[in-house]
């Protein structure tokens, strides 16, 4: 049938040349129109030969959008005692390419799917740190990485991969690797700065290790395994991943979101053996102002990746229980182009792991729970002509990131601030980060692109003990672009 079919078009794509050809010019002699015997078979063959050549689809039922992009960034950084410039791919909004598709079941339902591929490991900007500006230590990611791949090529890594159902009257469900119900909710933003600024703070520094005041770098490299420091970090300050990338939330599991009804909408999820959360979502225009506000709780007490399990009964001794409200809102006055941005988090520790005890210890109870505020304002308009020009400014407070956590000598802090003093351990019993920073975004709508250039200052206020660990400020100038595919 397809055979026939092709026959019948390439006829018709010649008949059709000719029939151009006789009413621009004089009718050629019969001997110029005669174009071969075998034209039709060579044209059929080139067609073939391009098929072969074309990536398709696996079937005609299922559509397939390619989409994607590349977001790479220079950074200057200073953490108050040296200085270096590496090159990275922008945690903040990393490169990435993703398929989805759908089919349509009926006039209401429609199955469709998302499959997302990452940049997960290659000079990612909070993966990077003095010691190292691959970011390949085990820090990231569990395991000591050989020697040899400090320079090796980046690795890419499956981010989603899910299924979905949706339908106009009941809603979306969701099934496979997926961003759960509490995901973005401290980024609403209506003046375009994710793409570098925001309240994810974490994404700029999060592995880079606290520099005291006397030089002394809060890091202890193993002599066998030197890629593998242990020390003090700016993650650690912040509160950890789950403060300082709020907002970012995927698991494998099941999510539900509502349809949308006057603005609102609301999702709830399950995964990971032991993780719930649930979120509400909101987004309006009035008299020239956009409004949006989004706020999610989420209760984390899966087991498995907090605490290390019996091999011999496959259970584990203690139980985490991590939970944490957070939300922020936006609003732009649609006419001027001013905007402000605003989150707030509170993460509390409910359980028995030692990141949850004070000191490390049942007996010193819980430790307090974790606090973080951010506010954002800046102006956006088209200025150039080339697309919105975003300026901004931004500030953020984290109140006891660290508080209760029990320190140890690979902490790499002194009590002198200098390499080679007095080894500061014990239970930090104050602790405190605020950021700031300004930015501008250039759109390039002509070719989906942003140009981006920023800095931000974290500043740490840590004592151990009665000790004040004497943090220095650190700064980082980030410059790049990102444009989508």
């Amino acid at each position: 049938m397809n055979g026939a079919l092709m026959k019948a078009t390439s006829r018709f794509a010649i008949a059709a040349a000719a029939g151009l050809f006789v009413g621009g010019m004089a009718m050629p002699s019969a001997k110029a129109a005669d174009l071969g015997g075998n034209c039709c078979a060579d044209l059929e063959e080139r067609v073939a030969e391009l098929e072969a050549t074309t990536a398709r689809k696996g079937n005609r039922k299922v559509s397939l959008v390619i989409s994607g992009q590349v977001n790479r960034a220079v950074a200057f950084w200073d953490d108050g005692y040296k200085t270096d410039v590496y090159s990275v791919d922008s945690g903040v909004s990393r490169s990435a390419f993703q398929f989805d598709g759908s089919a349509r079941i009926n006039a209401d339902v429609t199955a469709g799917y998302q499959f997302v591929w990452v940049l997960g490991l290659g000079a990612r900007g909070h993966h990077v740190n003095q010691l190292d500006d691959d970011g390949n230590t085990a820090a990231n990611f569990g395991t000591a990485v050989d020697a040899g791949a400090i320079s090796a090529d980046s690795i890419p890594a499956i981010e989603i991969a899910n299924w979905y159902l949706d339908s106009k009257h009941w809603g979306k469900l969701t099934v496979g690797r997926i961003n759960t119900a509490q995901t973005a909710t401290t980024q609403t933003d209506l003046g375009g700065i994710l793409v570098i600024g925001g309240p994810q703070m974490g994404l700029w520094n999060n592995s880079y290790y606290a520099r005291q005041s006397g030089g002394n770098l809060a890091a202890a490299p193993s002599a066998t395994t030197p890629l593998t420091p242990t020390g003090l970090t700016w993650n650690t300050m912040m509160g950890g991943a789950q403060v300082t990338i709020a907002g970012t939330s995927r698991a494998d599991g099941v999510r539900y979101d509502t349809p949308t009804w006057a603005g609102f909408s609301a999702s709830v999820a399950w995964a990971e053996d032991d993780f719930w959360d649930v979120a509400a979502r909101y987004a309006g225009e009035f008299s020239g102002f956009r409004v949006a506000g989004t706020i999610s709780y989420s209760q984390n007490r899966d087991a498995e990746a907090d605490t290390s399990s019996s091999a011999a009964t496959g259970l584990t001794s203690i139980s985490p229980d991590i939970r944490k409200w957070q939300g922020s809102a936006s609003i732009l006055h649609v006419a001027s182009g001013l905007f402000l941005d605003g989150a707030y988090l509170v993460q509390s520790y409910n359980g028995l792991t030692a990141a949850e005890l004070y000191g490390g210890t049942v007996a010193g109870g819980n430790r307090p729970d974790t606090k973080y505020w951010y506010i954002a304002g800046g102006i956006a308009q088209n200025w150039t002509g080339l697309g919105k020009t975003v300026f901004y400014g931004e500030y953020g407070n984290i109140e006891d990131g660290a508080t209760g956590l029990a320190l140890t000598s690979t902490a790499g802090l002194t009590i002198t601030g200098v390499t080679g003093g007095a080894a500061l351990t014990g239970t930090v019993t104050s602790s405190e980060v605020n950021f700031w920073g300004l930015g501008v975004v250039q759109n390039i709508d002509a070719a989906a692109m942003e140009l981006y250039a920023a800095y931000r200052n974290y500043s740490a206020d840590i004592v151990v003990g009665t000790t004040d660990a004497r943090v220095e400020d650190f700064s980082m100038v980030m410059t790049g672009a990102r444009i989508k595919f």
